[in-house]
């Protein structure tokens, strides 16, 4: 894991197409801005989890595999997304835990 330390407004650009921008830092959270491709699927850790989770205990109930209802809904609703030609623009606000005194 690559740690680094960077201050409001300094970006990170990963390759050529990734850019990760520090908006705003505040106690315990950081307002992240990410400009990716719209090929890429940005998620958030724990939601990822709780999908897992739920895959997990789906299995085996007789329900439809996630990735085939995502097949079936993506072709009855169509994507709704609209990109710009340089890919999706989201801020995401991330939780940091607060330090512990004496510790």
């Amino acid at each position: 894991m690559l740690v680094m330390l960077r201050r409001e407004a300094d970006a990170i650009l990963i390759g050529d197409e990734i850019e990760i921008q520090i908006l705003e830092c505040t106690r315990g959270h950081v307002k992240l801005g990410l400009v990716v491709p719209k090929r890429l699927a940005i998620v958030r850790g724990e939601i990822r989890q709780v999908s897992e989770q739920n895959r997990s205990a789906a299995q085996g109930v007789g329900a439809e595999p996630p990735a085939q209802l995502a097949r079936r809904l993506r072709a009855e609703m169509g994507t709704g997304l609209a990109c710009g030609s340089r890919g999706i623009t989201s801020e995401v606000t991330v939780a940091c835990p607060q330090p512990r005194d004496g510790g």
